[in-house]
């Protein structure tokens, strides 16, 4: 572009690097759509869409598919299911009960993925103690993030953790996994339930993924995790489970949720 056109460029709103409307035809990551819809998976243009450029691995597609179709729902016990029952019950509509839903997602509740990405790679990179990073988020009185869960534990560990270790154990390289499981035998060895739960290990075999399969370099992860990038395929697909537990309700017709006053603790003395 000449400086002449630069200097006459009009001011845009707002910049796209992954979809545009050419000739009334979508396009995603320059590509037409109706071409990729026919010839690709969801989990394939799904992926290329929240990394913001065409995924190179067979391996890579595998892993996403698999870890979206691993992910859709946990039952009807947890807070983001609970929250969207309770809203789908109150006799609001689908996206307020999505919403009520997706909102209760955090530290606690599928969003620790980011924060154990970070973590990892912090930890592989700057090539620090595993024990160390233990004793340090016990000394603050810290959960580490994507170790620990109150319903699995060594005994009786969650067999999606299982699937998801061995899909990534045989990568060429697994530095992050590897990383992410010095951290667990140390955690193990303090109490049967810090385990290296569904967050952890997907955000472990996601960098080695995105690192072997994917060649990104570190700049280009970190930028990832500065922006939530690996929450966000819990997103997407809890989405999914909590528009299923929606309809449900509805085809259910279940009335107003209330509880009884023997379901809630009361203490006068502190009112």
């Amino acid at each position: 572009m000449s400086q002449t056109d630069l200097n006459n460029r009009v001011h845009t709103q707002f910049t796209s690097t992954i979809s545009q409307e050419v000739n009334g035809e979508v396009q995603i990551l320059g590509k037409p759509l109706l071409k990729l819809a026919q010839s690709q998976s969801f989990a394939r243009i799904t992926f290329g869409l929240l990394l913001g450029q065409e995924i190179k691995s067979n391996k890579t597609e595998a892993l996403i598919d698999l870890i979206l179709k691993l992910l859709v729902d946990h039952g009807p016990y947890q807070s983001g299911a609970v929250n969207t029952i309770i809203t789908a019950r109150a006799g609001k509509d689908l996206v307020s009960s999505l919403t009520a839903g997706l909102l209760t997602i955090g530290p606690k509740f599928g969003g620790a993925v980011n924060n154990a990405a970070k973590l990892w790679f912090e930890g592989v990179n700057n090539r620090s103690n595993p024990g160390e990073i233990v004793e340090n988020f016990a000394k603050t009185k810290r959960y580490l993030p994507g170790i620990g869960h109150r319903q699995y534990r060594l005994e009786m560990p969650d067999p999606r953790v299982q699937l998801l270790k061995r899909k990534g154990l045989v990568l060429s390289k697994h530095s992050y996994l590897d990383f992410a499981l010095k951290i667990e035998s140390i955690t193990l060895a303090k109490k049967p339930n810090l385990i290296l739960n569904i967050d952890g290990t997907m955000a472990a075999v996601l960098l080695d993924v995105l690192t072997i399969e994917e060649k990104l370099d570190l700049d280009q992860i970190s930028t990832l995790i500065k922006s939530e990038f690996f929450n966000s395929l819990f997103v997407l697909s809890r989405s999914v489970g909590l528009v299923a537990h929606y309809l449900d309700q509805k085809r259910l017709n279940e009335p107003l949720f209330r509880l009884e006053p023997g379901q809630v603790f009361t203490d006068s003395q502190h009112s």
